[in-house]
């Protein structure tokens, strides 16, 4: 294997694909990058085996080939070169040479073979998705799926598709998030075994938002085997594993119809909100609302350090309540809301309420209150 490229380009891949690479590794394979020539690119590819990434990047090939080399020292070593040509070349001790203007180095190499192979798109199952609309939607969803390994299926998300909408659904039994999109295009998931919903790691489709932000459309499909999904642009495909399990039955919390509605400005209430968080970091993150006809009153009560009470403006309908949440879960919602008023909808103190931008009626966000202490 012999090619040039331009160490920008190769520095930018490099960071990008790093990231996929198995932080544990019981396969020393795992800790490699995969470079192999193609058609008159460099692909560079990493995989933990939950999910992987082929990446292209242009470069002037001399002699065909491929190879593995360790995945953290060469990127660490690109980004220390300055712009400008850079030769790879592998010699006859497969040791891979990468050399610019001022510098020379040698790495160790595994051979490809060794390397798991990623999975391409079964075309008959891909279909095309407006990424902006996806993007957004992976915003106002992610967050809300779960970090650890206990319940596997609440750190995926819910990807249900129909004729014409993709509705995303994530929770981590706290908090839930949904969001509908329009689709312009009929998808083609219905496989063999009816894969029309998905659970697609939150991972892999915040990583997908990430890699994605200068695109317009993006190619989704399953792989033959239908365990996988990959994500396709022009330079890059990402794989997924599917989340294998039954999603709890999310509509059964989804209250049918409320006592109270809350109508506020965005600002004013992420302002009180932040400054209630100051006192209620120190005790269990609780903020209490205490909603009455006037207004909005939010309390959070530190016994170490103190009290505070600030009013937030509002219109509400309906009865009276108090009630109490986790601040930093309001903290998230507010994070990816656009619009300037709020819509919050209640039934009883221990009753899942609902958090809504009004700008965008195809976004819901629940949050399950704390227990209200005497």
């Amino acid at each position: 294997m012999k090619l040039s490229l331009l160490q920008e380009n190769l520095n930018l891949a490099l960071q990008n694909v790093s990231r996929f690479v198995a932080v544990k590794a019981q396969l020393p394979i795992l800790n490699n990058l995969l470079f192999s020539t193609d058609q008159g690119r460099l692909k560079i590819s990493a995989t933990d085996l939950e999910i992987g990434i082929n990446y292209w990047i242009g470069a002037k090939i001399s002699q065909e080939g491929s190879i593995t080399v360790p995945a953290r020292e060469i990127t660490e070593f690109v980004s220390y070169l300055s712009p400008g040509k850079i030769d790879l070349v592998l010699n006859q001790n497969n040791l891979l040479v990468l050399s610019s203007p001022k510098a020379e180095s040698t790495f160790t190499t595994i051979p490809s073979t060794d390397f798991p192979l990623l999975p391409s798109v079964n075309p008959e199952t891909s279909f095309n998705l407006d990424l902006a609309l996806l993007n957004e939607a992976i915003s106002q969803v992610a967050f809300t799926a779960a970090t650890d390994d206990t319940r596997p299926v609440l750190t995926a998300i819910l990807c249900q598709f129909t004729a014409d909408n993709l509705l995303l659904v994530a929770t981590d039994g706290f908090r839930l998030s949904l969001k509908n999109i329009k689709l312009a295009n009929h998808p083609k998931l219905k496989t063999s075994h009816h894969l029309s919903t998905l659970l697609i790691p939150s991972r892999s489709l915040v990583e997908v938002a990430k890699l994605t932000k200068n695109s317009k459309t993006l190619t989704l499909g399953l792989t033959l085997d239908e365990h996988q999904l990959v994500f396709v642009l022009e330079d890059l495909e990402l794989v997924s594993r599917l989340i294998e399990g039954e999603y709890p039955d999310y509509q059964r919390i989804l209250p049918e119809a409320f006592k109270t509605k809350v109508i506020l400005n965005r600002d004013e209430f992420s302002q009180a909100i932040k400054i209630a968080s100051v006192f209620a970091r120190q005790s269990a993150n609780v903020v209490k609302f205490n909603i009455k006809s006037s207004g909005l009153e939010l309390t959070a009560n530190a016994p170490q350090l103190g009290q505070n009470q600030t009013t937030v403006e509002a219109r509400v309908e309906g009865e009276p309540l108090e009630i109490a949440f986790n601040f930093k879960f309001i903290s998230d919602f507010l994070s990816v809301c656009k619009g300037q008023e709020l819509i919050i909808e209640l039934n009883e103190s221990l009753a899942p309420a609902s958090f809504r931008d009004q700008s965008d009626p195809n976004f819901t966000h629940i949050i399950m209150p704390f227990r209200l202490q005497d």
